[in-house]
């Protein structure tokens, strides 16, 4: 198999030698002198070569980041599982959320807190059309638990510390809890102050990561030639070619996130490192 790896300039490299069975110094004449440096000629001009490569032999490299209080250990056991997981089984995350008195039932769709019961269906509030602040608040806690609940991580980035949301300090979603539920706020500081940074490299098949990951950039302009007349797997294998080429050249910018499917568990033998940030 090979490895579709981001993760740095050279791993991206490595993976467009890779996938087309290429020298680097035939790479370059291929790209430069040949194509002009131009994607789209490049492209039809090795087509046969792409299509060659079954695109389930890919293995897709990338990394979470999290603050983790038990060096990773609970993880290590378990693989990287979703948020709905998390919330409903014996975890860390969910022992700490109970002592603070707040309890998720997934299956039902509600949250206790302290004895009152609230509803985070998710549907329930998209459907309406104005909102009570608690409402506003219930409704971001839902999004998150039953739409935004994957596994997710980085193919790419950088410099994590400048990552929004301090996903290296603490679980985000006790972000999304606190500004309803002041014990959250103190689960929050504690795991802030107990915590150490990790980032946990993994990799995923492409039949593990959500399909819209490789579906067309916003940004890219001009936009992919010919499409439509892709099927699936050479589009899959057209996005992963022009970001590792662009990478390679450290033009990718500063972060590209990989979203597991929603029943995806990310196995522990497909955890490949853990390092403290």
């Amino acid at each position: 198999g090979m490895d579709f790896d981001l993760r740095t300039c050279n791993s991206a490299f490595d993976f467009i030698l890779d996938l087309l069975q290429m020298k680097s110094n035939e790479y370059v004449e291929e790209l430069i002198m040949n194509s002009g440096n131009d994607f789209e000629v490049f492209w039809e001009r090795n087509i046969d070569r792409i299509a060659k490569v079954n695109v389930h032999d890919i293995k897709v490299m990338a990394f979470h980041v999290l603050g983790s209080l038990d060096q990773c250990e609970e993880i290590k056991k378990n693989g990287l599982k979703n948020l709905q997981m998390v919330l409903s089984e014996n975890t860390i995350f969910s022992r700490l959320l109970k002592k603070a008195g707040i309890a998720f039932d997934i299956h039902e769709k509600t949250v206790s807190y302290n004895g009152n019961l609230y509803d985070i269906d998710y549907e329930h509030y998209s459907e309406q059309h104005f909102l009570t602040e608690t409402e506003e608040k219930l409704d971001r806690i839902a999004h998150r638990v039953f739409y935004d609940f994957c596994v997710n991580g980085f193919m790419m980035n950088d410099d994590i510390r400048a990552y929004g949301t301090r996903i290296h300090e603490r679980p985000e979603f006790l972000m999304t809890l606190a500004k309803l539920f002041p014990a959250a706020k103190k689960v929050e500081q504690f795991w802030e102050t107990k915590a150490e940074s990790y980032k946990i490299d993994f990799y995923a098949t492409v039949d593990q990561i959500h399909r819209f990951n490789f579906d067309l950039d916003e940004w890219r302009d001009p936009p992919y030639e010919g499409w439509d007349e892709l099927d699936d797997s050479m589009k899959i294998k057209k996005w992963m070619l022009s970001h590792a080429i662009d990478r390679s050249n450290d033009m990718l910018g500063s972060e590209i996130a990989i979203y597991i499917k929603d029943d995806v568990i990310i196995p522990p033998d497909q955890l490949l490192a853990y390092s403290k940030l």
